[in-house]
């Protein structure tokens, strides 16, 4: 049987925000922060996670997203980790959107799985 997949959060540096546009510190339009998560799976175990994040954008792609809602399109995914700049304002909702994949890849895996 197959290891679930598990991410956790990377903190490099709190409350780190880069940002875009001018350079006035009350106007923080277009801040941006960078998610990282350490990503831990088995090989097999990538698939899942590739079938999950394939079966959310194909929802975004027909549902669309949201004004400012960052898409999992702009994810960087590697075997280990999980690199998401997104606005400081979605960075809660991008989490949870990162829990949810984890859990579908996790569901899709159990069923994929002999027992």
């Amino acid at each position: 049987m197959s290891t679930p997949i598990a991410i956790t959060e990377v903190v490099d540096h709190p409350g780190s925000v880069a940002r875009t546009g001018d350079s006035t510190a009350q106007h923080l339009d277009g801040a941006t922060c960078t998610l990282h998560f350490r990503l831990s799976a088995e090989a097999d175990s990538l698939e899942a996670l590739r079938y999950a994040r394939r079966s959310m954008l194909r929802e975004e792609w027909t549902r669309g997203t949201e004004e400012g809602e960052p898409s999992l399109e702009e994810a960087i995914f590697s075997p280990s980790e999980v690199v998401w700049t997104v606005p400081v304002d979605e960075r809660e909702r991008c989490r949870a959107k990162l829990t949810e994949l984890v859990e579908r890849a996790n569901k899709a895996l159990a069923e994929l799985t002999p027992r």
